[in-house]
């Protein structure tokens, strides 16, 4: 199935571009890391396309999140390029014998299919030689929690994962990237043999903290298997301006958060329960709560409005000229009503992905509260922070003080300084 857009003008690919295709065709296995609007997609789709002209690979899976794939992103960018107009790429949806008629009824170079669905593909399907998975931080995500995709990848020969945020979560999870891309010849096989070399920890077993030089020591290893596109959005792009607007918490809610947070610890968001109390911690200093968790299945419980003035001020400050605000719980929207018409209402969950063209009309963005993921804040912000935008770029936080958000705000920091470091190890090595 290919999209139905007409092809423009035909582009050409950036000199850093063309260095990530090379590294894709000589190499069998690439974690590639570029920044948000480098083109990661057009760098993966020519990889393929010559080493398929060339031979070498036959068919090859692209396997993204749901949304993107909902969003026709990949069929789309092969529309968009001359020399990829050729291809064959199909794209399974719907229900398990609905794939199985668009896999039997079309021959294709390309299967674009959901995370969801590589499972179910991979049992399937036996001819496709290679593949590429679009958010590899994600699919590592579901991959620790038991899907059986981790090994049954392996037997395909070429194999890259895209990703702008490698070391998010910290260098912990770089172990599962790898590990999914190589078959564990960087960082090896078994995860709590690569935590006692590199990781101290508490007595419990938790609380991982890096040991001295360990950074430079796992870089020296995963050098090889990493291509870093070079970020050159700071040296052609406008400012990039973060501010942080902080206001309190009404005395009352104060109470009620205080009361939820005497019986929790949180310190760990992998940990289920961990994740839903912490998810009602940051509801209640949102002015709201569910009562039966992170679910919304249930009508809110309203407490105040501190957070929506807050945002309400910072959209005052605008004058007029337009704004985005990245949300993250549907109650907010409800809570957004009184915002001015210049104001962009976005759940920062579903404009993280293929959502283009909005630097030619906003160069102003705030986040509701500090997001969990560092990955859908850079992806974010690089809707607006992207080649085509001329005006510095201002982004805004929203935290209550005295609250779950400056935990939150700080490991995003941290995250981000993590993706400083890592990048210069690689380019040392």
């Amino acid at each position: 199935m290919m999209s139905s857009k007409t092809s423009p003008t035909p582009r050409t690919l950036t000199p850093e571009q063309d260095d990530a295709v090379t590294r894709l065709y000589n190499y069998d296995h690439t974690i590639l890391v570029a920044p948000t609007g480098a083109g990661k997609t057009v760098i993966a789709l020519t990889g393929i396309h010559q080493l398929i002209a060339d031979h070498h690979l036959h068919k090859v899976i692209v396997a993204a999140p749901a949304k993107v794939i909902e969003k026709m992103i990949w069929l789309d960018e092969m529309c968009k390029w001359q020399h990829l107009r050729g291809m064959r790429a199909i794209q399974l949806e719907g229900n398990s014998q609905q794939r199985i008629k668009t896999l039997l009824a079309n021959e294709a170079e390309i299967v674009l299919v959901s995370l969801n669905n590589l499972d179910w593909l991979l049992k399937q399907d036996h001819e496709c030689d290679g593949i590429v998975i679009d958010e590899l931080s994600k699919a590592a995500g579901k991959w620790t929690k038991g899907l059986k995709s981790k090994k049954l990848c392996e037997r395909l020969i070429w194999r890259c994962g895209m990703t702008a945020t490698p070391v998010s979560q910290s260098y912990e999870k770089l172990f599962s990237l790898a590990r999914i891309i190589d078959g564990g010849l960087a960082l090896g096989t078994n995860k709590q043999a690569y935590l006692n070399a590199y990781f101290d920890s508490d007595y419990m077993g938790y609380n991982l903290t890096l040991k001295g030089f360990a950074d430079a020591q796992i870089m020296s290893k995963v050098a090889s298997l990493v291509h870093l596109v070079t970020d050159n959005k700071v040296k052609v792009l406008p400012e990039l301006r973060e501010w942080v607007i902080k206001f309190d918490m009404p005395a009352k809610t104060r109470e009620i958060y205080n009361e939820m947070k005497k019986h929790m610890v949180v310190e760990d968001r992998e940990s289920p329960n961990q994740a839903v109390k912490s998810g009602v911690l940051r509801q209640i200093a949102s002015g709201f709560y569910y009562r039966d968790g992170e679910s919304q299945k249930s009508d809110p419980v309203r407490l105040d409005t501190a957070r929506a003035d807050a945002a309400l001020y910072w959209a005052k400050g605008l004058k007029g000229e337009p704004g985005i605000v990245f949300y993250e719980f549907v109650q907010q929207l409800v809570q957004l009503e009184e915002l001015p018409d210049n104001i962009l209402r976005a759940q920062i969950q579903s404009m993280s992905h293929g959502i283009d063209g909005l630097q030619n009309t906003y160069d102003s963005v705030c986040f509701l509260q500090p997001p969990w993921s560092r990955d859908q804040q850079e992806q974010s912000i690089g809707r607006v922070w992207r080649t085509g935008q001329t005006k510095p770029v201002t982004v805004t936080t929203l935290i209550c003080n005295d609250t779950l958000d400056e935990l939150v705000m700080a490991r995003v920091e941290d995250r981000a300084k993590w993706m400083v470091l890592f990048k210069q190890h690689l380019e040392e090595n």
